[in-house]
């Protein structure tokens, strides 16, 4: 299970395996509507996440880290 993640800006050195994907959402339903942004990264990564935003998912990512 996911763990909870403050607002602020976050940075990945990007892909663990494949390909890194991340996703803002704006609810945990699964629909494709909730997604604010998306992106998939080779290399680093930069998410700004949104007090707003309710969720973040991410997959073969390498961690990440608060900058801002």
């Amino acid at each position: 299970m996911g763990k909870d993640i403050q607002p602020g800006t976050y940075r990945s050195e990007g892909k663990d395996n494949i390909l890194c994907f991340w996703a803002r959402l704006s609810d945990t339903t699964g629909e494709s509507g909730d997604i604010i942004a998306n992106g998939n990264a080779e290399g680093p990564a930069i998410v700004k996440i949104a007090p707003s935003d309710q969720a973040f998912q991410t997959s073969d990512c390498k961690p990440w880290q608060k900058i801002g």
